[in-house]
């Protein structure tokens, strides 16, 4: 099987390139990649293709791409929609490796389209070649000047090579984003549009650039997902090869709630399970195109500490307290220097502030050695993890910006692998000059720390890329029957195969029965009727709870069977089920949501408030290991409760990344029959003591395999 590098080479890195639609006039579609390789010195082999002409642009042409000489690694066809299919095919039959469709009126208008599109995935599948499109704006290698697009940005200047690989299923966008990053000097790699996506994808997109050695950085742009399996890959993949991931995500919709038949899948949309993704594979989502951009910048100077400690060194004291609190907002610590630092600069500095942030004064601008002795201060003695420098617009003065640019590559050359940003106005010359060394420039403090934030998360990311792997799934556990809602006996019979604690219970079919389960657990007891045709037991007199003897238990038992008789004559009765009140430790809801594109996805979150009115959760595509869970159980706002609060003993989290964990596994096994679970309430009881599931919902996909 080929790998993704193998199979994508051709269309990323082209040694040829035809182009068929091929035109003198370099306004037009076909006319524009012809002309803009010629310009930009593309050393590779050229063929233009038209029906009539015998010369392009100076080139040969041919007639049909069967009649090149050789065979092309990457065809570009710009020609109308109907002729496109057999355009494809001739492609194939030529031995073209890979193709670009610029031409739209395909699936996105249905019809005749959508059947034209489904004939190119077929010639496409069959013959081996990769097809990018159709309705897309192609692709580019900024390093071989292949240009296989019809954007006319290279009329205003080209992207210097890099590592950074921009991917993006919308061509306006990638387009826009293209020109940004030119414009911002960033170094590219590949560019890519993916439109249609009748064959590649932005998941291969993703797992080539994951293999490109060339590729230092990867940013996308994404409405959806075709092929979540492999997205996953992809991203597991990018992270083991330590290459940053940054994906802006558009289009937060409620598909994934449409078959809201638990309290899990009320709480998760589609937007929340693309988070959860990201977050499980360590990508940073990005809320603007400008936010994609710093962190890709920030993300070039290949940096990623683990530590989030940051000392800042600022010309401003206003800007270090703004600084501390932003940097504490992204989870970054501020911490006061070691004694030693502290004594060092006040001895240099009598004037200044030196606990972190160290605010020098303006003054120290008037002696160049000062700030060095403060950056290099804090590097050697600071116990930092990254150092910020706030220089405002001293940038812009031509005597000063010679001394501080010379002084901070001397700065760099000392320490080279040190994380170092500079929040200041410079010209862009002194800017890609400090940038080449390695330094990260946001003239916004507060970008500069949303960037370092970023790059703390890749740095804590890339170290755990070979983490805990799942718990094994015990011999024991009870395949997810299909047809429906299970009871409560079958659903909790279920999880405990599975590794879950469960509350004692007992299925009583009678008084006596009942009083008898009550003794041999325990009072207090609850009693409920199982019944799947009962979904609110309780609204109609079905649940008795804090039952404190047996006289009670069978006057419950009565009350019960006498509301159902009642109030629902016509529902099928299993039994009164008996369990003891459990008591004691923190409620928690866990459980599973069956997503429509990634599959089942646990969900944790605290009871009561915390989801039901906060929505306070968080998900993870199964399965996982408790090392995920844990990060899992940090994320939700009301995390603090569970380490006792008000003289409240600690929780313990062991338990609960266990027992999350354990039903990841579970979900995963059984993920083409379960349609939802809900673990509601899970007690999380004090740390040694473990967790106990009170109540558990089991659903199984319907008999003809839907939800």
């Amino acid at each position: 099987m080929k790998t993704p590098v193998s199979s994508l080479q051709p269309l990323f890195n082209p040694q040829s390139v035809a182009i068929i639609g091929a035109s003198n006039d370099r306004l037009k579609f076909g006319g524009r990649p012809v002309h803009f390789m010629i310009k930009g010195g593309y050393v590779g082999r050229i063929v233009p293709v038209h029906p009539r002409d015998k010369e392009i642009q100076g080139l040969t042409a041919y007639a049909d791409l069967r009649d090149a000489p050789e065979p092309v690694d990457l065809a570009v066809i710009s020609i109308p929609a109907v002729g496109v299919v057999e355009a494809v095919r001739s492609c194939a039959e030529a031995g073209a490796r890979s193709a670009v469709i610029f031409s739209s009126g395909f699936a996105e208008i249905g019809g005749e389209g959508e059947a034209w599109q489904s004939e190119i995935h077929d010639i496409a599948k069959q013959s081996g070649m990769r097809v990018v499109g159709p309705n897309c704006m192609g692709m580019l290698n900024a390093e071989s000047r292949a240009v296989a697009t019809f954007t006319t940005m290279f009329d205003h200047g080209w992207p210097k090579p890099g590592g950074i690989s921009i991917l993006s299923q919308s061509g306006a966008v990638g387009s826009h984003v293209l020109v940004l990053a030119r414009e911002r000097g960033f170094g590219l790699r590949n560019w890519v549009t993916t439109g249609n996506e009748v064959d590649v994808d932005i998941a291969d997109a993703i797992a080539y650039c994951a293999e490109d050695p060339a590729t230092t950085v990867i940013v996308g742009y994404m409405e959806g997902c075709r092929s979540p399996d492999r997205l996953r890959s992809a991203l597991a993949m990018a992270r083991r090869n330590r290459k940053p991931v940054i994906i802006m995500k558009v289009g937060r919709s409620e598909v994934g709630a449409a078959a809201a038949n638990t309290h899990t899948a009320s709480l998760a949309g589609a937007d929340e399970i693309f988070d959860a993704v990201f977050r499980q594979y360590g990508v940073h989502r990005a809320d603007s195109l400008e936010e994609m951009l710093d962190m890709a910048a920030a993300a070039a100077s290949g940096h990623f500490p683990t530590g989030n400690r940051l000392g800042i060194v600022t010309i401003s004291g206003g800007v270090g307290v703004l600084s501390s609190d932003v940097a504490t907002a992204h989870g970054l610590e501020v911490p006061e220097l070691p004694a030693k630092a502290q004594q060092l600069l006040k001895e240099a500095m009598p004037f200044a502030a030196v606990r972190n942030p160290v605010d020098t004064t303006a003054q120290v601008l008037t002696n160049m050695d000062l700030l060095r002795l403060n950056i290099e201060v804090m590097l050697d003695h600071g116990d930092c993890d990254v150092v910020m420098v706030f220089l405002s617009s001293v940038g812009f003065n031509a005597l000063l910006m010679p001394v501080i640019r010379d002084m901070l590559i001397d700065v760099r050359a000392r320490y080279p692998d040190r994380l170092m940003v500079l929040s200041m106005m410079c010209g862009a010359e002194n800017q890609h000059i400090l940038e080449d060394h390695k330094y990260i420039i946001v003239e916004d403090p507060n970008r500069a720390i949303a960037a370092i934030a970023s790059l703390v998360h890749f740095g804590e990311s890339f170290a755990r890329a070979n983490g805990v792997a799942p718990p094994p799934l015990p011999d024991r556990a009870l395949p997810v029957p299909t047809g429906g809602a299970l009871s409560e006996v079958e659903s909790a019979a279920l999880l405990e195969s599975a590794g879950l604690a469960l509350v004692p219970r007992h299925l009583a079919a009678s008084a006596e029965d009942a009083a008898a389960a009550a003794e041999s657990f325990g009072y207090p007891v609850a009693l409920k009727v199982v019944s799947a045709d009962i979904q609110h037991k309780s609204d109609i007199g079905a649940v008795k709870l804090d039952l404190a003897d047996g006289d009670a238990v069978r006057a419950a038992y009565a009350a019960i069977t006498a509301a159902v008789a009642a109030k629902a004559p016509d529902a099928v009765v299993d039994g009164i089920l008996v369990a003891p009140m459990a008591a004691g430790g923190v409620e928690t809801i866990i459980g599973v949501h069956q997503d429509p594109v990634f599959g089942p996805a646990v969900l944790f979150g605290l009871g009561g408030v915390f989801v039901e009115v906060l929505q306070d959760v968080t998900f993870r595509l199964a399965p996982f290991g408790v090392d995920e869970a844990r990060r899992m159980i940090s994320e939700v706002k009301g995390r603090k409760i569970l380490d006792g609060v008000r003289g409240g003993e600690p929780a313990d989290i062991d338990a609960l990344a266990d027992a999350l964990a354990r039903l990841s596994v579970y979900a995963a096994a059984n993920a083409d029959r379960i349609a939802g679970i809900d673990v509601n309430p899970l007690l999380v009881r004090p740390a040694g003591q473990g967790v106990l599931a009170v109540d558990a919902l089991v659903i199984g996909v319907s008999d003809d395999g839907a939800g």
